[in-house]
């Protein structure tokens, strides 16, 4: 693509990047995507029912800096997304590739995010068992559709046993059309349930998941060469999680979100704080406040924090349902 036309290519759609959405930065403003129903992991939402549509896939202005997810495709445009992921990888964006149990692997240097919403829809649970060694999984939780303890567990064994390694949960947020929609599909399965209430704990399926070895949150996918160094990036991953499950464990709100900032800072930064770090010199970033600091500290110096493998522990101890 020549300048002037990658010019006039919109951006796509920008929001803060947190590992409960996988840390997704930027979405496709427009996406045909298939006829079946898929989760919208950038706003845990859903995708696909009763809204199938058709066209090329768009163009994204590149290169982009953080993490874009590139949502489920029909079978003839799998080829074409394959390789506007490949290309996007290439230039050094982290790439989440979202697809279903099955289906074709993703280019190299993309990350594979594969979507649980129909199999677990239909209950052929044994498609859970088909993902490949390592892979990440999101279970939408829909209340009266998927959020059954039973349920959970069976989906758990089947994905270790398949050497899974991440089962994020995504509590989905769902519009009267959508619940119609699913409640259509289903056959009035969990009617009840599905349209009064609440939505499902996240919490409680991570329980299960890491009873069965597997963990709760997706490593943040960082950007690769020629979009610079990683190292702010992986710190500000490190303090996201902080901040994400300091909240969901009800620790006070205000020092979660000092975390947050902090991330958020680290990720416009210029500097480079490993070096700073070296040199002492941390201190000149104001923005960086006391508590903040001495844990990218204890980063840098170990190499993992006593603070997060803590949070972790108690945000997935406990009863499991």
């Amino acid at each position: 693509m020549n300048p002037l036309a990658r010019a006039a290519v919109p951006r796509p759609a920008a929001q803060l990047p947190d590992p409960g959405h996988l840390w997704i930065r930027y979405r496709p403003r427009a996406w045909p995507g298939p006829p079946r129903p898929w989760t919208d992991l950038a706003a845990a939402g859903l995708g696909g029912v009763g809204r199938p549509s058709r066209g090329p896939l768009p163009e994204l202005a590149e290169p982009l800096d953080d993490v874009v997810v590139l949502p489920p495709v029909r079978a003839e445009q799998s080829g074409e997304r394959a390789e506007l992921a490949a290309r996007l990888a290439a230039a050094g964006t982290p790439v989440l590739v979202q697809t279903l149990p099955g289906e074709a692997e993703v280019p190299a240097g993309a990350v594979a995010v594969y979507d649980l919403l129909e199999p677990l829809l239909s209950g052929d649970l044994d498609r859970l068992a088909a993902l490949p060694r390592g892979a990440v999984a999101v279970w939408p939780l829909i209340a009266g559709l998927t959020d059954e303890a039973r349920l959970w567990r069976l989906g758990c064994e089947r994905l270790a046993a398949a050497g899974a390694s991440v089962l994020q949960a995504l509590a989905l947020d769902l519009g009267a059309g959508d619940r119609r929609q699913l409640a259509s599909r289903v056959g009035g399965r969990g009617y009840d349930q599905l349209f009064h209430a609440p939505a499902p704990a996240e919490r409680d399926l991570a329980r299960v998941a890491h009873q069965h070895g597997l963990r709760p949150f997706l490593d943040r996918p960082l950007a690769g060469p020629p979009l610079g160094p990683a190292a702010n990036r992986r710190l500000g991953g490190v303090l996201g999680l902080v901040a994400e499950l300091w909240l969901r464990v009800g620790r006070p709100v205000g020092r979660g979100q000092a975390y947050y900032r902090a991330m958020r800072w680290l990720d416009r930064s210029p500097y480079d704080l490993p070096v700073l770090a070296r040199e002492g010199n941390l201190g000149v970033l104001t923005w960086l406040d006391a508590d903040s600091r001495r844990l990218v500290e204890e980063v840098l110096a170990t190499g993992g924090s006593r603070l997060l493998a803590e949070l972790l522990a108690e945000y997935v101890g406990g009863e499991a349902p």
